[in-house]
C-alpha cells in the first residue's frame, strides 16, 4: 500500500475556494430564484445586518458592509425604492439619517433565510450530532478567520511590512 502525501496547503485552500464557489452558486440558484428575489449578495448581507441590528446610520452601514458612503447611498436607495427599507430622521442629529428594514423588507429576508435554513437542514439531516457540531464550529472558526484576514488586507502592509503578492 502507498502512503499519499499530505496535500499542500495552498491546494486544500484551492479545494476550499472551488467549495465556497459551489457554495454561492446554489444560493443564487436555488435560494435567490426560490423566494424570488433577484437582490446581489451584497444586498442580501446588507439586509441581514438591517434585520439583526437597531436603525442605524449609513456612515455605520459602510464602514460594516466595507464600502464607501457613495456605494452605500446607493445600496439603500435601492432598497428603498424596492420597498425593502426605509429611511428615518436620526434623532440626535437633523443632518443625518438613519436605515432600518421596512416591515416588506423584513418580511421577504425571513423568507430567504427560512428557505435557506431548511435546505441546510435537509442536506445536513443525516449527519451526526456530533459531525455537525464539529462543521458548525470550523465554519464559524473559518468565517471569522476569513474575516480578520480580508480586513487586515484591505488596510495595507503595516508600517515597515513588506506587502506579500
Amino acid at each position: 500500500m502507498t502512503i499519499l502525501e499530505e496535500p499542500s496547503r495552498l491546494a486544500i485552500a484551492t479545494q476550499m475556494r472551488r467549495s465556497v464557489q459551489t457554495i454561492e452558486r446554489w444560493i443564487q440558484r436555488t435560494v435567490h430564484r426560490g423566494t424570488g428575489t433577484d437582490l446581489s449578495p451584497n444586498e442580501i448581507h446588507l439586509l441581514s445586518h438591517l434585520a439583526d441590528e437597531p436603525p442605524q446610520r449609513m456612515s455605520a452601514l459602510a464602514e460594516r458592509q466595507g464600502v464607501d458612503r457613495s456605494t452605500m447611498s446607493l445600496q439603500i436607495r435601492t432598497l428603498v425604492q424596492r420597498g425593502l427599507a426605509q429611511r428615518l430622521p436620526d434623532p440626535t442629529d437633523r443632518r443625518a439619517t438613519m436605515v432600518e428594514l421596512s416591515d416588506e423588507g423584513r418580511e421577504m429576508f425571513e423568507e430567504y433565510i427560512g428557505r435557506a435554513s431548511r435546505i441546510l437542514e435537509r442536506t445536513v439531516q443525516e449527519w451526526s450530532d456530533a459531525d455537525l457540531a464539529h462543521f458548525e464550529h470550523y465554519l464559524t472558526r473559518f468565517a471569522a478567520d476569513l474575516t480578520t484576514a480580508l480586513e487586515k488586507e484591505s488596510a495595507g502592509p503595516a508600517e515597515g511590512e513588506a506587502l506579500e503578492i
